[in-house]
């Protein structure tokens, strides 16, 4: 192929990449953002991120504010995400028992799919008038900053993990030393007794359980957490009582699916 012939597939390419990349900062916004703002955080003319963000308008997965000074996720996009949770087998095999741990316990129960350097919570489980945190479906949290993080760091390939420490140390720099010494004990109590605790690592208030799940047939890693503000739950609570409650979580989740959880 001539370069007259690649020059316009590189030039599509690079137009879905910064696309995406606009769908992603709308996804990770509170609330809709203006066309400058956009341009801002994407690093594009205003101009040219008017026209995409136009484009993907059209198609329906930006929508525009009705006043016209602003973008938000529009129906195809949010169609994509609801059939992306949805066919996820784990979410329908673990729900039944995260309320039932929810309910005995009046802690919040989440279920996250590790991505990238964040989790992405796409299911929540909540006793009907508890104290809880506000964690939402599809919410991300920093991977590092979490017990359902630290668990979903534990599963992964030692390449995987160290590329993301390198990534984690530029990102804190001399921060970073206390960080990783954190998620090293978590690794060592998951290796120990198969779940983690994070005491004030998100929080200074909040206190959780975290434990690693890897699905079988596609190896994707997940975490399940179970989290409360300080004052509903104690640190020997956690070790003795919920730990291994999450730990029987897994196992039924995985006898639900049809296999075993992976070591």
């Amino acid at each position: 192929m001539n370069d007259k012939a690649e020059k316009p597939e590189r030039s599509v390419a690079t137009s879905l990449r910064k696309a995406l990349a606009i769908l992603e900062q709308v996804a990770d916004a509170d609330g809709p953002l203006t066309g400058q703002q956009i341009a801002v955080q994407v690093g594009l003319s205003r101009s040219t991120a008017s026209r995409l963000a136009l484009d993907l308008c059209e198609l329906g997965y930006l929508a525009p504010l009705s006043n016209g000074h602003g973008f938000e996720l529009g129906p195809a996009a949010l169609r994509l995400g609801l059939r992306k949770f949805s066919s996820l087998d784990i979410r329908r095999a673990a729900a039944p028992f995260m309320r039932t741990i929810s309910d005995d316990t009046g802690l919040m129960v989440d279920l996250a799919l590790a991505h990238g350097d964040e989790m992405l919570y796409f299911e929540v489980s909540r006793k009907s008038g508890s104290v809880v945190l506000a964690t939402e479906l599809g919410s991300r949290m920093p991977i590092e900053k979490t017990a359902g993080g630290h668990a979903a760091i534990s599963a992964f390939m030692p390449i995987e993990r160290e590329q993301m420490f390198a990534r984690l140390k530029a990102k804190y720099g001399s921060e970073w030393p206390q960080i990783e010494a954190r998620i090293h004990r978590s690794l060592e109590e998951i290796a120990m007794q198969g779940f983690c605790t994070a005491i004030g690592t998100w929080r200074p208030d909040v206190s959780a359980v975290g434990i690693p799940f890897i699905d079988p047939r596609t190896s994707r890693v997940f975490s399940f957490s179970c989290s409360g503000i300080g004052y509903t739950i104690e640190e020997d609570r956690l070790r003795s009582e919920i730990g291994p409650r999450m730990v029987e979580l897994v196992h039924s989740v995985a006898a639900a699916m049809g296999t075993s959880p992976r070591p």
